[in-house]
This record gives structure tokens, C-alpha cells and sequence, in this order.
């Protein structure tokens, strides 16, 4: 079988062929042959007016760097009245900055850069000394550091925004079979909406179809992102082992098997001595709800989360109704390593359509009072709507989201998952 994966981007280099995520201070080493004590003034203007280029002068004692003399600076000196007359003839150390930054060559750029940083403004001017061993090899410019600081931070960028685009691909992955279930078991009776509000998110769903019906779930981890995404890992396999432990018959079930698991995968649980010391753990988790639809029963078996269930019943005035969930998330430090959440046994009525949507969708900002979408615009949304079939009405939704939302960002991952069960006409 051929790999799907990426192959590895090639490597940046410089024009000495020093990968870029691997240049050190040496890569930016300029040679310029030093002063020593018994130079003069005058022929130190002597050399700044043979070598236009030459900015800074460096000063060495032996091997050893002693300062830099700054070009402008020195010049500015030499002008005053009475200077040249004075100072010709002396010693070029006394126009020198005898505390320049000495660095060794082999110092990496990005602790170079900081050193930099840490020796404030003239080193912008100045540049900096490169040794090896203590030994002058050299000077350095502010400019070529900044240029290479940079090229090194865009390609850290850059394979970081590659990783998460792979990583993205992957998420992708894992929900694509419940995608494909879905589509092939209610291939025009449902709608599916999940947008991370970045590359990777932190919602997850899950679709298992029954001989008798079906098990759907929509989970909104703590988080979103890389953290987020990371999360649905955990949740993931928490569902995957409550469903083989428990089936697919009783949601509150699973909810408890997953809150036990994530607890036990993220050290949530306090040990023996609550005195003890311990590692300081994440206080992460996940809301979510679980619906088990009977077919030949028309009941529905609800678990929530902290997330609710929409109802919106068959004719014109049917309502659209909200059916809460339990007020305790499933993992956390603060829910309890034995909490239980209940069942809710609801009868269905042919045609009637179920929601699950995240807090993506729920709190988004935006309006002319920059307050939440909020159920009850939710609710009405979907009751104005109601006449669309069940993709039409998906894309309506979506597009109220987008517009109520306006220029204000997204604030969370959204999904919306539309189910309408057997008997609809319009779906």
C-alpha cells in the first residue's frame, strides 16, 4: 500500500548551506581586521576613510577583544574644537566602548537574539564581537541577525502551520466514518455542520447505526485548537471503550464510563491521602449529550451534558421545544469520579427533528448588541425555517449564524447535527 502521509518539505539553507533552524553566530561572522591599544586616533580615520563600509572598528589586546569603536560616534568626536590636535596622537582606545556585547561564535541565533535584546539600543548601532574561546574571530551586524531571526522564526511558523494542517487531516479521519454512517443510513434525514474555529477543534460527534434505530453524540471539549483537538483524543477513546463495556442502550451510561475514563486519563482522581502531594492536574473535560433512537418503540432515550436536546415537532404549529440535559460536565477536577447523569425517555412523533448543536452556535457574539446568538434566537430561527427540507434548513441556520455574527470573530468551534426521524414530507 502506498503512504498517504506528506512527504517532508524540503530544508531551508542560507547561502552557505546551513540549515536555517540550525545557524549559529558564526553564520553571520564578518572579519574585519582589529585595532590594538597602540593604534592612533589618526590612523584609526585613517582606516574609516579608506573602508566607507566599515561601521565599527574592533579593538583587541592580543587575541582578546577589549571594545568597538563606532564610526559616527568617533567622527563626532574628532569634530570638536580642539580634538584633533588633542587626541590625534592617542591611543584609539580613548573614543572605544570598552563594555561592547562579546559573544561566542557558537552560540545558537535565538539565544544570540536574546542577548541582544538584553543589551539594549546600541547594540543596534554597534552590532556585537564574536569569540571562540575568548578569542576575537570576528564581528556581527543587528541587521543580518534580525534578517536571520526572522527567516527562522517563518520557517518554525511554517512547519508549525504544516503539522496542524496534517493534524487537521487526521481529525478529519477520525470523524469520517460517522460522516459516512450517517449519510448512508439517513441519506436524506440529516444535516451535518462542523466548523472548528481553528484548524483542529475540540468538538467531536459520533454516529453508530442500529438494526432498531440509531446512537448519535455530539461532545464539545474544553478547549479548541491544538489543546482541543487533543482533548477529542481522550474522548474519543473514552466513548469508544464505554460503548464496548455498556452498548449503545443506555446514554447515561456512557456518560458515566467517559467521565470515569477521561478522570483516569487526565489524574483527575484524589488518591488515599488528600494530604499528599500531588501533581497538579487538568481541569479539563467536555459537555455533551447522547440520544439512542428506538425505531419500532417511536421513543427516544436522551442524556445531556450540559447540553440540550431541540425538539421541533411535525405541522405549522408545532413548537420547538428544549429538553436540558443534566448541569454537571463529564470530567473536570470539580464532578465526582461516581457522578450519574439520567435518561430521559421522550416519545417521538413521526417527521419530528432533533438538534444537537455545541456552544459554538449558542454563544457566538454579534448583532447590533454584541450579546449572544442564545437559544431562544436558536429556537425561533428554527421554527421560521421549518418549512425548508432538513438541508435547507441547515444551510438557513448556518447563514443566520454567519450574518448575525458579522465582523466579530468566531468564538468556539460550532456543530449542528439535524436528524429528522422517519415520516417527514419535506425532508
Amino acid at each position: 500500500m502506498t503512504s498517504t502521509l506528506p512527504s517532508r518539505p524540503p530544508q531551508r539553507v542560507d547561502h552557505r548551506g546551513t540549515p536555517m533552524d540550525r545557524r549559529i553566530g558564526r553564520d553571520l561572522l564578518v572579519h574585519v581586521e582589529p585595532a590594538h591599544p597602540e593604534h592612533t586616533n589618526e590612523e584609526i580615520a585613517e582606516r574609516f576613510a579608506a573602508d566607507r563600509a566599515l561601521q565599527n572598528l574592533p579593538v583587541t589586546f592580543g587575541q582578546r577583544p577589549m571594545g568597538l569603536i563606532n564610526r559616527s560616534l568617533f567622527h563626532n568626536m574628532m569634530a570638536k574644537p580642539f580634538y584633533p590636535e588633542l587626541y590625534s596622537r592617542q591611543s584609539c582606545i580613548a573614543f572605544m566602548d570598552k563594555s561592547p556585547l562579546v559573544v561566542e561564535a557558537g552560540l545558537p541565533i535565538h539565544e544570540l537574539t536574546s542577548l541582544a535584546i538584553q543589551a539594549g539600543e546600541k547594540v543596534f548601532v554597534d552590532g556585537f564581537i564574536l569569540v571562540e574561546d575568548g578569542e576575537y574571530v570576528g564581528v556581527g551586524q543587528m541587521l543580518d541577525l534580525m534578517q536571520a531571526m526572522t527567516e527562522l522564526q517563518e520557517r518554525q511558523h511554517r512547519q508549525l502551520r504544516e503539522s496542524i494542517d496534517y493534524a487537521s487531516i487526521l481529525q478529519s479521519s477520525l470523524l469520517k466514518p460517522s460522516c459516512q454512517a450517517m449519510a448512508e443510513a439517513l441519506p436524506e434525514q440529516h444535516w451535518l455542520c462542523w466548523r472548528p474555529r481553528d484548524v483542529v477543534g475540540g468538538d467531536f460527534y459520533h454516529f453508530l447505526p442500529l438494526s432498531d434505530g440509531f446512537l448519535v453524540g455530539l461532545f464539545d471539549c474544553t478547549g479548541h485548537g491544538v489543546p482541543g483537538a487533543f482533548m477529542t483524543l481522550i474522548a474519543v477513546a473514552a466513548l469508544e471503550r464505554a460503548l464496548a463495556e455498556h452498548g449503545p442502550d443506555d446514554p447515561a451510561a456512557l456518560l458515566k464510563a467517559m467521565n470515569r475514563r477521561i478522570k483516569q486519563s487526565l489524574n483527575q482522581q484524589m488518591g488515599c491521602d488528600r494530604h499528599a502531594h500531588r501533581l497538579e492536574n487538568s481541569d479539563d473535560g467536555l459537555d455533551g449529550a447522547i440520544l439512542r433512537y428506538h425505531a419500532t418503540r417511536q421513543q427516544i432515550r436522551h442524556a445531556g451534558a450540559h447540553m440540550p436536546l431541540f425538539r421541533l415537532m411535525p405541522g405549522t404549529q408545532g413548537q420547538c421545544e428544549a429538553v436540558k440535559g443534566d448541569r454537571a460536565g463529564v470530567g473536570y477536577t470539580g464532578i465526582h469520579w461516581d457522578q450519574e447523569w439520567q435518561n430521559q425517555t421522550l416519545e417521538c412523533h413521526p417527521g419530528e427533528r432533533l438538534y444537537l448543536v455545541s456552544d459554538g452556535v449558542i454563544d457566538q457574539i454579534g448583532g447590533d448588541k454584541r450579546i449572544a446568538f442564545g437559544k431562544k434566537r436558536l429556537r425561533q430561527c428554527l421554527l421560521e425555517t421549518r418549512h425548508l427540507s432538513l438541508a435547507g434548513q441547515g444551510k438557513a441556520l448556518e447563514k443566520a449564524l454567519d450574518d448575525y455574527r458579522g465582523d466579530e470573530p468566531p468564538r468556539d468551534d460550532i456543530t449542528l447535527i439535524a436528524l429528522a426521524l422517519p415520516g417527514h414530507p419535506s425532508c
